[in-house]
């Protein structure tokens, strides 16, 4: 499904299929009958549609963890995110899912194999994980569905990222082993396979070498050695391009030479653009004369020319690090980790699920808490009240049942009259703000935090900034942090540093007795616990001198608010044309493909080496107004459930696909979103999007299946699982319920009745 920097999703269609068995095929056919995978069913002989239907699943983020790592394994861990552990344990589940969209009409299935189980060890083949493919491919077929097969989805084996000294995917002998690969997929199941994706989302992946100046870490794995320089970043970006290009080329030939009838694409990420400025950002690509031509477009992305100032330089004050704020802040790695919680008379006892209460609830306005305070309690009565101390006061008298918080707010209020009760699945942490584009500032900060956080081991080492390639470089990272930008230079020429904070909080920020004259009182107040202690240690790498720190008391949203200038309000601006205005803004590989890319960026041998055209599309917008442009950047910033939806893209989409590769037939690997976004359920979502690709068929475009990520909830990419992660067209509790119980929704009770009036 969708992938962090990007944004990314999965499914696919499918292709005819064959209703006889070759007999060396009956056994393996048995084998799946036992364990009771489906019925043997009508194949689409009997399907009067010519556009087909789909679902997915992909091997990380539905698999159950075994044990042996890939890539994303790692990066999990390293990062601090949240880890697939059992997912929806599909590799034991997988019949359950199966007759899942067997029932809703399907015929076709889309899977990923885990290129690290198969491969556990470079050239040593697991024939027990194969023999396991081999059930679920003949599952598949015997319930009568196409398989689609994707060979890399966003993940690898860590013997492929030790390659060539850690090159990874940039090593010159990462097509050759992965053509590896395909060929033993191909000679152990390719019977049972009708098409190949090779390497999902290709576009994205360019994520994993390069970092926007808005965000905060890499978007995806591996990720860079500690304080890479933008130039070095492209250099990257510029080698893996047209070795991804290299790699499916390789691929498809391998497949094609075992399996002639075998079909064989990807499935780039299309953004929903306005046409004229799509048909712009492909021109500045496909007329790049040079490498170095390449890199002084994509400085816009690695680098901001203005870096703003507000009025502190940093705010320590309990700020929860979320991912809407993301798009107005920088954040740190986390320095703290607490709970939501509600505070409540000791006699009352808190319902659960905490969404059915109706009780009275009190929560402070202007805060996190207050803005999210309906989706924990959407039954209960809300009381928006300015203070803390007069929520409690409320809760004291009677007015409230509870007061909602995090639990080391409320922690000073607990005691006999009131209980504390921390709410399941709602950790929270606190980082330290800043404005966004301060990569040098931002560095220093987390420093910092590593620096206290050797001495205070109980620290949370949760959503942090590392990558894979910081393994085994921590000296590297100890080392001085370079300059990046001017962030620290106006602090520098101030000749202190500047500091919000939220003082009232014990053990966090609180304001120190009085000294006495005669003992160092310079009349400015005095504040101890974790957070000035944090901001004294920034100022120690920024000046040599823990004293010049100025601390400024605030409250509320100003906590945020103050570390911008109003240069922010142009910041959409700046990152939409970071973004639209260079070539990774672009579809660049259908591009290539179509031979309009330069040789340095796709190999004149890698032209028109696809099968059919795939593509995932999920979110766009019909305007520029970079209000717009700056919404659908969201999506690659992991918010999807703020992502804009723009349904009449996808007819476009197909139909310059159609011109663009005359003869190929097009499927949409993917497309879906999550429980709700802006004007849509996900109801209201699928509608409006078939809709649309059945206009693009009657207008010619030989679309021939439509793939809906995803047939259940997943574990998506290292992310929270709430409403905002969840693209399930059946739930499935991945927190909560050991059972995994596959629920019905009103989006698969849809999707069922879209495919029975095809």
């Amino acid at each position: 499904m969708p992938e962090p920097p990007p944004v990314t999703m999965q499914i696919l269609f499918a292709n005819r299929i064959a209703v006889a068995f070759a007999p060396a095929e009956r056994d393996a056919r048995a084998s799946a009958e036992t364990k009771g995978c489906g019925r043997l069913g009508t194949h689409l002989a009997g399907v009067a549609s010519s556009l087909r239907f789909g679902v997915a699943t992909a091997d990380h983020q539905c698999e159950a963890y075994d044990g042996h790592d890939d890539i994303r394994d790692v990066w999990e861990r390293v990062r601090g995110l949240i880890p697939r552990g059992k997912a929806t344990d599909f590799w034991n589940r997988y019949c359950e899912d199966i007759e899942l969209a067997r029932g809703l009409g399907c015929t076709v299935f889309r899977l990923s194999l885990s290129w690290a189980r198969l491969e556990p060890e470079p050239g040593v083949w697991n024939d027990e994980a194969f023999a396991h493919y081999r059930e679920v491919l003949q599952g598949l077929r015997d319930a009568g569905m196409s398989a689609v097969v994707t060979l890399v989805h966003n993940t690898w084996p860590l013997h492929v990222q030790a390659a060539g000294a850690g090159a990874g995917l940039l090593d010159k002998g990462f097509p050759d082993r992965l053509a590896r690969f395909a060929q033993e997929v191909a000679q152990r199941l390719g019977d049972l396979i009708a098409d190949y994706v090779t390497i999902n989302e290709p576009n994205q992946l360019v994520y994993g070498w390069i970092k926007g100046f808005w965000m905060r870490a890499y978007a995806m794995p591996p990720g860079q050695p500690p304080y890479e320089s933008g130039d070095a970043q492209m250099d990257d970006v510029l080698t893996l391009i047209p070795n991804l290009f290299r790699a499916h080329a390789k691929v498809r030939a391998v497949i094609r030479r075992i399996r002639p009838s075998a079909r064989v694409g990807t499935n780039p990420l299309v953004l929903g653009l306005p046409r004229w400025l799509q048909r712009w950002i492909d021109r500045a690509a496909t007329h790049l004369k040079s490498p170095e031509d390449a890199k002084r477009q994509a400085a816009r992305i690695a680098q901001s020319a203005i870096v703003e100032g507000g009025r502190v330089d940093c705010s320590i004050a309990q700020l929860t690090m979320t991912l809407e704020r993301l798009q107005h802040t920088f954040f740190s790695e986390p320095y703290y980790g607490t709970h939501l919680a509600v505070l409540h008379r000791s006699a009352l006892r808190l319902p659960q699920p905490a969404q059915e209460w109706r009780g009275n609830v009190a929560v402070v306005a202007d805060t996190l808490p207050a803005r999210i305070v309906a989706g924990w309690f959407p039954a209960a009565t809300i009381r928006y009240l300015p203070a803390m101390a007069e929520a409690v006061e409320a809760l004291r008298r009677g007015d409230a049942d509870a007061v909602f918080d995090d639990d080391v707010t409320l922690q000073e209020y607990a005691g006999d009259s009131f209980g504390l009760t921390p709410l399941p699945n709602s950790e929270q942490y606190f980082a330290v703000a800043m404005a966004l584009g301060s990569r040098t500032l931002l560095n220093i900060v987390d420093r910092a935090i590593r620096d206290l956080r050797r001495e205070h081991p109980d620290m949370p080492n949760a959503f942090n900034r590392k990558t894979v390639a910081h393994i085994g470089r921590e000296e590297e990272a100890q080392a001085a942090v370079p300059k990046m930008d001017r962030s620290v230079e106006r602090i520098r020429r101030r000749g202190k540093l500047r500091v919000g904070i939220h003082p009232g909080v014990r053990g966090l920020c609180t304001l120190r007795p009085s000294i006495s004259k005669g003992q160092g009182d310079t009349g400015a107040p005095q504040y101890e616990g974790l957070e000035p202690e944090l901001g004294r240690r920034i100022a120690q790498l920024i000046f040599g001198d823990p004293g010049r720190i100025e601390f400024v008391a605030m409250h509320g949203e100003q906590r945020l608010d103050a570390t911008r200038s109003w240069v922010h309000a142009f910041f959409a601006l700046r990152k939409s044309i970071a973004i639209f205005s260079t070539l990774l803004g672009t579809n660049w590989w259908n591009l290539g493909m179509a031979g309009k890319l330069p040789e340095f960026l796709c190999p004149r041998e890698c032209v028109g080496t696809l099968d059919f055209v795939g593509l995932d599309y999920y979110w766009g917008v019909p305007s520029f107004w970079p209000g717009e442009l700056h919404r659908l950047s969201a999506a690659a910033d992991f918010q999807y459930a703020s992502a804009p939806v723009w349904p009449n893209a996808i007819n476009m989409i197909l139909s310059e696909a159609a011109r663009d590769f005359p003869g190929k037939p097009i499927i949409v690997i993917e497309n879906g979103c999550v429980v709700r976004v802006p004007g849509f359920t996900r109801t209201d979502y699928l509608k409006a999007h078939v809709a649309q690709v059945r206009k693009a068929v009657e207008r010619g475009a030989p679309v021939e299946a439509y793939l809906c990520w995803s047939i259940t909830s997943n574990r998506e990419w290292g992310l929270t699982f709430d409403d905002g992660s969840d693209f399930g067209l059946y739930h499935v509790d991945l927190d909560t319920d050991p059972a995994l119980t596959r629920k019905p929704t009103d989006s698969s009770r849809t999707y069922a009745s879209l495919i029975a009036d095809s």
